[in-house]
């Protein structure tokens, strides 16, 4: 258009094709411009979709932290208070234990008080293990790990899980071929599928079935955070029962927490579970939906030696004949010191008693006769390991037995001196004397 202006050659004409040239022109610079314009706001716009999308990962990141921060901030405050009340609380459970069982003992098979004694006996029991299940929790429990056939266990658990979980529920075991052994505490391990058994079985009123798979596995990016890189053996409890809704399942490792009817369970079984696994070196997982059952996955470090066997069987210590010799018991506790004198009073040993570890080593100074010294390890002042030493640099070659409610490790133990863990009964604490007596 602007060229049939410019051949017509007047100067209206000439103007009118000028002025289309320039809007030609104009439009096309606006054009440009405008299509800069809308792949800049693209750009922009990918841009901010991208820091969106890179800011909903960060939030979902601090809420998984700030989540593991609150557990974390649980357990040690459940550590916290589990740690210092479990001392005491082992040192009162073995007086009323010992001092019950000693009852039972005398009072005769056919008193009328028997009943009443078994019942509080049963019931000492229950606190016993409702510390041990704190105390797995906050994981401050004493762990015993070695190498473990974890097929042998649980085929060897095979009875009583059936009679656990009745006959309306079948339970099926599954392995892989060479299973690694697993580096953990046998006795601790068996109480955890047996909880998890329990669990089971209440979650399958109407019968179904329990599955016990167990795998090596080696931990990745996916599972448990807990978890560091390394061979793992993963036994995972799998059953097909009412299973658990979101809501629930983000407590259920809670201490405390429980779906159950009150009185029905103490909500600690799960917890415990969970603090065994890390405590191990290892973590639990829980995966269930509603209506399509739990399963319940529990990663163990695996073993680099072949599995131990245990051998040998307890000895029932009261049956052990009574002996002459004479001992030097040491304990910061009244109580506990009047019940251990007067269960080794009543073996037929002499006994002296010292309430502090400075009394019972003025006494060995005093050269007082003795062979054998029971020591309580956290006293004030001077622990049982290190009254121990001194009593046997007055005394070299003194036998000595250790005896604590301290939760967890000790870490100076003597390697020649055993322990004997509170609470525990007139029989374990013969057994452990009659035997240091005859080494």
């Amino acid at each position: 258009m602007a060229l049939l202006f410019f051949t017509r050659g007047t100067a209206a004409d000439l103007a009118l094709g000028a002025m289309i040239v320039v809007f030609a022109a104009a439009l096309s610079l606006a054009g440009a411009h405008l299509n800069r314009f809308f792949a800049e706001a693209m750009r922009l716009r990918c841009e901010l979709n991208e820091a969106n999308l890179h800011l909903q990962a960060e939030i979902t990141e601090h809420r998984a932290t700030e989540a593991a921060l609150r557990q974390s901030q649980k357990l040690e405050a459940v550590g916290q208070l589990t740690g210092g009340i479990a001392h005491d609380f082992n040192n009162l459970l073995t007086v009323v234990i010992g001092n019950l069982e000693l009852a039972r003992g005398r009072a005769g098979q056919t008193s009328t008080l028997l009943p009443l004694l078994q019942n509080a006996s049963r019931a000492a029991g229950r606190g016993v293990a409702l510390v041990q299940r704190l105390l797995a929790f906050a994981r401050k429990q004493h762990l015993d790990p070695r190498s473990v056939d974890l097929l042998g266990l649980v085929t060897g658990m095979d009875g009583l899980l059936k009679q656990t979980l009745g006959p309306a529920i079948l339970l099926e075991i599954v392995a892989d071929d060479a299973l690694a052994p697993a580096h953990v505490d046998a006795n601790q391990v068996e109480l955890a599928i047996l909880n998890l058994a329990i669990n089971a079985r209440d979650a399958m009123p109407n019968g179904g079935k329990l599955r016990i798979e167990l795998q090596n596995r080696r931990a990745g990016p996916s599972n448990p955070g807990e978890l560091t890189t390394g061979e793992y053996v993963l036994v995972s409890v799998i059953d097909n029962g009412t299973g658990m809704d979101e809501a629930t399942l983000a407590q259920a490792f809670d201490p405390f927490f429980t779906t159950k009817e009150a009185g029905s369970g103490s909500g600690l079984g799960l917890s415990m579970v969970q603090g065994f696994a890390l405590q191990s070196g290892g973590a639990a997982q829980l995966r269930s939906k509603p209506g399509e059952g739990t399963t319940v996955e529990l990663w163990l470090p695996q073993a680099r030696q072949p599995p131990t066997t245990a051998v040998g069987s307890e000895r029932a210590g009261l049956d052990l004949p009574p002996g002459r010799a004479s001992i030097l018991l040491c304990d910061d506790d009244d109580e506990v010191l009047r019940f251990l004198s007067e269960l080794l009073r009543s073996n037929g040993y002499s006994v002296h008693e010292a309430r502090s570890p400075e009394a019972a080593l003025r006494l060995l100074e005093n050269e007082l006769t003795t062979d054998l010294l029971i020591v309580d390890y956290a006293m004030p002042a001077i622990d049982g390991v290190e009254t121990i030493r001194r009593a046997r640099r007055l005394r070299p070659g003194l036998r000595a037995l250790l005896i604590t409610g301290h939760a967890g490790a000790l870490g100076a133990e003597l390697t020649d001196v055993p322990l004997l863990r509170k609470p525990f009964g007139p029989a374990a604490l013969s057994q452990a004397v009659s035997e240091l007596l005859a080494a």
